[in-house]
């Protein structure tokens, strides 16, 4: 797992937060090969800091993106490769929206998945 520019403070609920940034992690080493990477990163975007949690695993069909946080989608990475319930991704997606974050998902099947969420109350005073 790489960590890259994380010193931010963010105000939030940190528990509200470590559920959703567990969830995704959790995701993304559920889908990573075995010498598969870990990215967590990072940057300013319009205003908001946009935390991303990158893996280079299996990916998601593009047919699939747009369901990905429907409640008890699990697409079908979740029906062959786990026992996905496909909750998470809707929690995940429900929190983000009740604490004001944004939330989006890049992937590309066998290549890689980007999950992104935008904080726009942040400060860029390092740690």
């Amino acid at each position: 797992m790489k960590l890259i520019n994380l010193d931010y403070y963010i105000l939030t609920d940190e528990k509200w937060l470590f559920f959703v940034i567990d969830q995704l992690i959790s995701n993304s080493i559920k889908y990573v090969n075995y010498n598969g990477c870990i990215l967590i990163r990072c940057h300013i975007e319009n205003n908001n800091l946009i935390l991303t949690i990158y893996d280079n695993g299996i990916g998601i069909k593009q047919e699939d993106l747009s369901r990905v946080f429907n409640k008890g989608f699990t697409g079908n990475n979740g029906r062959v490769n786990t026992k996905s319930t496909g909750l998470g991704l809707y929690l995940v997606k429900s929190l983000c929206d009740k604490v004001g974050y944004t939330i989006f998902i890049k992937s590309k099947i066998n290549c890689y998945t980007a999950v992104s969420i935008g904080f726009p109350n942040f400060s860029d005073k390092k740690i």
